[in-house]
């Protein structure tokens, strides 16, 4: 393919560009492009806001929030393997709780007491004045270890 033929790459006809390799090439080079920049915007850790106050703004990362809420979860007995989403919602962060829990506990007691021990962390004690409350969904169920 000659060099003139380059040149009139925005005149080529659907046809032409798709025998010419040099289409393929931009084709594949653009998704790569496109592929590393969605990679780099999930690689970014946004900060979450904490509180904010005269002598300056706490903050937290979405890692450290996600452990946590693991830590939390595991000093409960018959849960099991939390995960966490966190849903940001205008400056408001409300938690989802994914986890798994022990056959034969009751649902609403264990739902009650991971909220109230999750709320005691993200309020009392990191003060978070953004917190907007904890969703549990429950994936399973497992015997006891």
């Amino acid at each position: 393919m000659s060099f003139e033929k380059i040149k009139n790459f925005f005149n080529w006809s659907y046809p032409e560009a798709l025998q010419s390799p040099y289409y393929w090439y931009a084709l594949l080079l653009f998704l790569v492009l496109v592929l590393i920049l969605w990679a780099l915007s999930k690689m970014k850790q946004d900060l979450l806001p904490v509180f904010k106050d005269d002598e300056g703004v706490v903050q937290i990362t979405p890692h450290a929030l996600h452990e946590l809420v693991k830590k939390t979860c595991e000093e409960m007995e018959g849960i099991f393997n939390p995960n966490t989403t966190i849903k940001k919602k205008g400056n408001a962060i409300r938690l989802a709780v994914q986890l798994r829990i022990q056959t034969d506990c009751n649902v609403q007691e264990t739902r009650l007491e991971l909220k109230r021990r999750l709320e005691e962390v993200m309020i009392k004690k990191l003060n978070f004045d953004n917190f907007d409350g904890v969703d549990i969904l429950i994936k399973g169920f497992q015997t006891k270890k």
